[in-house]
């Protein structure tokens, strides 16, 4: 994965934008099923390319919404699965967040 594939589309400095939360939640659907929910990323990176990796990377299933009725008017991205470790690692290492700025939450 190349550090270019997920840049912004505007030029920025790196630590001065960094004033935002992610949260990833998880989710129970039924029984053993359970979703990922990715909430706060912000709209200037382009989330339909990074929700395909991921959909690529964790053989899952999952979607954008844009008006979630539990986390309000914010964009929400949707994963079955509990890949809430791997897209923390991958937030970080595109330098999409800091680990500062990403809350991971359980069930």
């Amino acid at each position: 994965m190349t550090d270019n594939q997920f840049d912004n589309q505007n030029e920025f400095d790196e630590m001065a934008n960094f004033n935002f939360v992610i949260h990833i939640h998880l989710k129970k659907r039924s029984a053993r099923k359970t979703q990922t929910i990715i909430v706060g990323i912000p709209e200037e990176f382009d989330l339909n390319k990074i929700i395909r990796f991921w959909k690529k990377q964790f053989n899952c299933t999952g979607g954008i919404i844009s008006k979630d009725e539990d986390y309000g008017d914010c964009v929400t991205i949707r994963l079955t699965g509990d890949n809430r470790q791997q897209i923390a690692k991958f937030l970080v290492e595109e330098g999409i967040a800091l680990q500062d700025n990403i809350k991971v939450h359980g069930i």
